[in-house]
């Protein structure tokens, strides 16, 4: 008798993840007002509103105490849940941000995405998704915190991901200045690194000052029959990672 052994290998992937933040001009002395929270599971990016600004309150007080927490409970595997905890404890503080968090869990990746921070999937040089706004009107994002909304309201989503898909993760910053075909260029060139990440952001700051520049911001604004041209002047905050075996670290 004759006994064929078959040996199939068990892994779990991870993200290998690369960040890259450039302030507001006006902005730069505190850091700016996006935050983020990254780990070998768990990537999170945090846009606090600019226009608390306006009302005497630091909007990045907001955005990054909101990161602490989601820290606090990464361990969770609900990405929508993680989100409604962390922003009750954060709602104490005056302010308000919109968030994207996202959970890989074995090689499903679970989103939870509230406002306009965006996600962009990559998969052989080729865009798989594409994450949209999610605005009550034109410039107004969904947000959770003061006067904000509900963590319920964020959208959901599910994506099977294989080894070396690519994830690109950002504030508004990022998409307001860079289409998905420019993002996918600057990937397909230089791969997932910390110098793609800066490159995305560095790009995406260029353009932001250019007040010539058909952005996707402007474009958006002449859809909603507003007039604007040039790029939007914003905090930007970047991660690039790649799925990868958590044995290849």
């Amino acid at each position: 008798m004759i006994f064929i052994l078959f040996i199939i290998e068990v892994y779990s992937l991870q993200f290998q993840s690369f960040v890259h933040i450039i302030p507001h001009p006006d902005k730069v002395a505190k850091g700016g007002e996006d935050a983020y929270y990254a780990n070998e599971n768990l990537l999170a990016v945090a846009d606090g509103v600019g226009g608390w600004n306006n009302h005497g309150v630091d909007p990045s007080k907001y955005s990054k105490t909101l990161c602490e927490n989601i820290k606090e409970y990464s361990h969770l595997d609900n990405p929508k849940q993680i989100m409604q905890i962390a922003s009750e404890l954060t709602n104490h503080i005056l302010g308000s941000s919109t968030l994207v968090i996202m959970k890989l869990i074995d090689n499903v990746l679970k989103v939870a995405n509230i406002g306009d921070c965006g996600y962009t999937i990559i998969r052989n040089q080729e865009i798989l998704h594409q994450s949209e706004e999610q605005q009550h009107s034109f410039n107004f994002p969904f947000q959770l915190g003061s006067q904000g909304d509900s963590a319920q309201l964020a959208q959901e989503f599910e994506h099977v991901l294989q080894i070396n898909d690519i994830l690109i993760v950002g504030s508004d910053g990022l998409y307001d200045n860079l289409d998905q075909n420019q993002i996918l260029n600057l990937i397909n060139e230089y791969g997932v690194s910390q110098k793609s990440a800066q490159l995305l952001a560095k790009t995406s700051f260029q353009y932001s000052l250019d007040k010539t520049y058909n952005s996707p911001f402007a474009q958006r604004a002449q859809k909603s029959r507003i007039r604007f041209i040039g790029g939007k002047s914003d905090d930007i905050t970047v991660i690039v990672a790649r799925i990868i075996n958590n044995n290849e670290l």
